[in-house]
């Protein structure tokens, strides 16, 4: 009754009630697994995709994780880093530091991440996954105890993104009472890092309390010497209670946490010639750019068994974002200043460049700069449900997994555009041009998702097989305009997989699974979803120490979407979506991992490598920025063709020390002709890291890195304007004192 009223009211309540609606009739449902040690270590919990390692061996699609041993390896803030060891997944740097992850899976497109499902503790991440599902908001990976990334037909399971996987961040548990730990680093380029984490139990009650502060004063210099950097801050608490007096194991947790971010970052970058002469520079114009933003998460689950067979788990979210970004868009001319930077000593370009550079003064209409104040509220809520049942019959193991989300979300954007004139390498306000507002919308999508996901195992064999199915509600207001446009849509996703364990060192698994992206409201009648069929097939080899997979994998696409905004050079048809047609995504994936051993020292190896063909199968002219007149056998932008990690360490009883090199082959920065940046490549990555850790006590540890190590710099991406570079080297120390 509680649900099917929910279902009824589609979550259409005001904002700040919804958590408490569902509190007084949702508990006892839930989505992800919150799974612990045991009952009598309660307090520690985390929400997860893979309980146990043997799930994850045995996995019918490629599965890695990255657990909290191997984060604190080089200690990494940026999560672009630290999927670098994983196959499959593909990066556009953009900040350097990774404060707006660009990240993409198997093919899928790499901007804002949009196209993948981000998850922390099983619950989306994006301020709206739904209405508008670039990931603007970020955890800091700093704080979390594990990454799990899973490509192939589980992916049917977390949605609605099913093309490329998901990619679920685990924050820390609950500790045991009196546990605690204190993280305090320094470094170039002014960054400094303050964490710390208490956990205490009062009787049957479990706490913990958590506050990070990040920051740097940036690598790029801007002609006055501001900041160019950063600060975040985040704070969580949960508090878990497990009633004593039940007649079942159940267990409630409560999570709160606040995150903010000021930071000095710009979408404008510089040209290739001045990139050459000093990568780190950045342009008088881009004075005024700021982003500032504040997160609120709640959420409320719930854990029962039922039986020793029989799992119920529930959470209730909520989550509030607010943005304001200030910064240079264009200029008043029709001119892109793509364009300008990507041919700065063509015609009138240079004297653009020169207003860009503060080098000269705007002297005509068209050098008058625009400056936008993008204005964003978002919200994302709703209530998730999961049981899972086992089996046991005729020696055949049954795991059948069913789950159901109601889930509501929502965007206003309130843009206004403001007009600068550049004078003496300073912006001014023009006094002859009032302030305009460019934009004022509203998005809100009301989604109903459910699956079932089933897991056969017999002998040696195991076979997965589920379907998902979503029903999605997308209303889209347009307040200058005066217009409106709601659409429905239903799809079905099925997905099966399976794993056979050939002999003791020997498995292979096979997958096959519907990938779907929904259309963003608002889009035309003609704009399709994203659709694709994915295919996989692969081997998983150990043999003494040695681990090693290989997975081949081909994404087939009736339909590729790509969606206009200004992190992928769009000025004009903002938000709006382009069907790119029929797409083939095909290559491998091989991990390889060993820990030799040489008497008392231990030699861990890690070596992944990723190999991606792409090609479109259709031919059409499109005003899309990255794609523009495509031909058949054309590629997709920012989809190396290979790339390899490898990390490998020396260890003993008290001391370690890592290195990792990273290389990315040079990308495409546009797939056609006729459009801005088309023929260009992104410059080829080679990149080395290291780090090392000493054991001083049993409860300090200090610890050093130097990301960068031979200060290499490429242009890993022009986007939105211009080139962009990878951070240079910095070095840092820190000290680590854990309560025990």
């Amino acid at each position: 009754m509680a649900l099917t009223r929910l279902m009824e009211i589609k979550l259409r309540l005001p904002r700040l009630t919804l958590l408490a609606a569902c509190i007084g009739y949702g508990l006892g449902i839930a989505n992800p697994i919150l799974a612990q040690q045991n009952q009598d270590e309660a307090a520690i919990e985390v929400i997860q995709i893979f309980g146990s390692a043997d799930q994850l061996e045995r996995a019918t699609g490629s599965a890695n994780i990255i657990n909290i041993e191997t984060l604190e390896q080089f200690e990494y803030d940026d999560i672009h880093r630290v999927l670098q060891s994983v196959p499959g997944v593909y990066i556009r740097q953009e900040d350097g530091y990774g404060l707006r992850p660009n990240i993409g899976l198997r093919g899928a497109t790499t901007e804002r991440s949009s196209k993948i499902a981000l998850m922390e503790d099983g619950i989306l991440i994006a301020p709206a996954p739904y209405a508008t599902p670039a990931a603007y908001y970020f955890p800091l990976i700093s704080r979390m105890q594990k990454v799990e990334v899973f490509k192939g037909p589980a992916a049917i399971r977390f949605g609605p993104n099913t093309v490329g996987g998901a990619i679920n961040m685990v924050s820390i548990a609950i500790e045991e009472p009196g546990h605690g730990m204190l993280d305090f680093a320094v470094g170039e380029q002014g960054y400094r890092k303050a964490y710390g984490r208490f956990s205490e139990s009062v009787g049957q009650f479990d706490a913990l309390v958590e506050g990070i502060h990040l920051g740097a004063d940036g690598f790029k210099q801007l002609p006055s010497g501001s900041d160019t950097g950063f600060e975040k801050n985040e704070f969580m608490t949960k508090l878990a209670y497990s009633p004593s007096d039940s007649n079942y194991y159940q267990r409630w947790l409560f999570k709160l946490a606040y995150a903010d971010e000021v930071s000095d970052e710009t979408y404008l970058g510089i040209t290739d010639i001045d990139f050459a002469n000093d990568p780190n520079q950045r342009y008088a114009a881009s004075e005024l750019d700021k982003l500032d933003w504040e997160h609120l998460q709640m959420s409320l689950s719930h854990y029962i068994e039922l039986t020793a067979d029989t799992v119920i788990s529930t959470q209730l979210y909520r989550r509030d974002f607010n943005r304001d970004w200030d910064r240079l868009n264009r200029f008043v001319s029709t001119r892109p200043i793509s364009t300008i930077l990507a041919s700065p000593e063509t015609g009138l370009n240079r004297l653009f460049v020169g207003v860009l550079k503060g080098e000269r003064d705007s002297l005509t209409d068209d050098e008058t700069l625009i400056q936008t104040l993008n204005d964003r509220t978002y919200y994302s809520q709703g209530l998730q449900t999961k049981v899972v049942q086992e089996y046991t019959f005729n020696q055949i193991d049954l795991t059948l997994d069913i789950g159901l989300r109601i889930h509501q979300d929502e965007v206003e954007r309130l843009h206004r555009d403001r007009f600068f004139l550049m004078r003496s390498g300073q912006l001014e306000r023009s006094i002859s041009q009032s302030d305009a507002v460019s934009t004022d919308n509203k998005d809100k999508v009301t989604a109903i998702a459910s699956y079932v996901d089933s897991q056969w195992q017999w002998q040696d064999l195991t076979v997965s097989a589920g379907v998902r199915v979503e029903n999605i509600d997308a209303d889209a207001r347009d307040d200058l305009n005066q217009s409106s446009i709601s659409s429905s849509d239903t799809v079905v996703l099925p997905g099966v997989g399976l794993f056979y364990q050939l002999n003791t060192n020997i498995g292979v698994l096979a997958g096959i699974n519907k990938g779907f992206v929904p259309n963003s409201p608002g889009q035309d009648s003609d704009i399709d979803a994203e659709e694709s069929w994915n295919y996989e097939f692969g081997v998983r080899t150990s043999y003494q120490s040695w681990q090693a997979s290989a997975i081949g994998f081909f994404n087939d696409y009736s339909n590729l979407k790509g969606t206009c905004t200004f992190s992928s050079g769009c000025l004009d048809e903002l938000n709006q979506e382009f069907n790119g047609g029929a797409v083939d995504v095909y290559g491998a994936e091989v991990n390889i991992t060993n820990t030799f051993v040489l008497g008392d020292l231990s030699v861990p190896l890690n070596i992944a490598y990723t190999h991606t063909q792409t090609e479109f199968q259709t031919a059409f002219d499109s005003s899309f920025a990255q794609w523009g007149r495509v031909m058949v056998g054309d590629e997709l932008p920012y989809i190396p063709d290979n790339q390899v990690s490898v990390i490998a360490g020396l260890a003993a009883n008290n001391w370690r020390v890592d290195v990792s090199f990273k290389y990315v082959d040079e990308m495409r920065e546009a797939a056609g002709t006729n459009t801005s940046l088309s023929g260009l490549f992104t410059e080829e990555l080679n990149q080395w890291d290291i780090s090392g850790w000493y054991q001083w006590s049993e409860q300090v540890r200090l610890y050093a890195k130097i990301d960068n190590l031979t200060d290499e710099q490429s242009i890993v991406s022009r986007r939105p304007f211009g080139a962009r570079p990878n951070k240079p080297r910095q070095a840092t120390i820190g000290v680590k004192y854990n309560f025990q």
